[in-house]
C-alpha cells in the first residue's frame, strides 16, 4: 500500500514538472517567421522604445492603423499593436525586448 502511494506521488510530481516545462516552452517559443513589413515595424518600434519617443511611437501607430490587411496578417498586426500598447503603458524596456525578439526570430542559424 505504501509503495502504491509513493508511486502515485511520483507520477504526480512527474506530471507537474512536465506541465511546467511545457508551459515554459510554450511561453518562450517566439514569434517565428514574419513578413518583411512586420520586421520593419518591429525595427521602428524598437527604435522608438530605445529613445522613449512618444512622437516616434505615434507615427508607427498611425502607420499600423492605416496598413492594408493584405500587407500584415491580423496576427502580426496584433503582436505589433500589443507591443505599442506596452510602450504606451510606460514599459519601454519590455516593449523593446518584444520588438527585438521579433527581429531575432528572423535570424537563421
Amino acid at each position: 500500500m505504501a509503495v502504491e502511494k509513493s508511486q502515485n506521488w511520483l507520477w504526480a510530481v512527474v506530471l507537474v514538472v512536465g506541465l511546467v516545462v511545457a508551459g515554459i516552452w510554450w511561453l518562450n517559443r517566439g514569434y517565428g517567421e514574419v513578413s518583411p513589413q512586420t520586421y520593419e515595424y518591429s525595427k521602428a518600434i524598437y527604435s522608438a522604445c530605445l529613445t522613449k519617443s512618444e512622437e516616434h511611437l505615434d507615427k508607427v501607430e498611425a502607420m499600423l492603423a492605416s496598413e492594408e490587411p493584405a500587407v500584415l496578417s491580423a496576427r502580426e498586426k496584433g503582436w505589433l499593436e500589443s507591443i505599442v500598447a506596452t510602450a504606451r503603458d510606460g514599459k519601454w524596456q519590455a516593449a523593446a525586448k518584444k520588438a527585438r525578439r521579433i527581429m531575432e526570430d528572423q535570424v537563421e542559424y
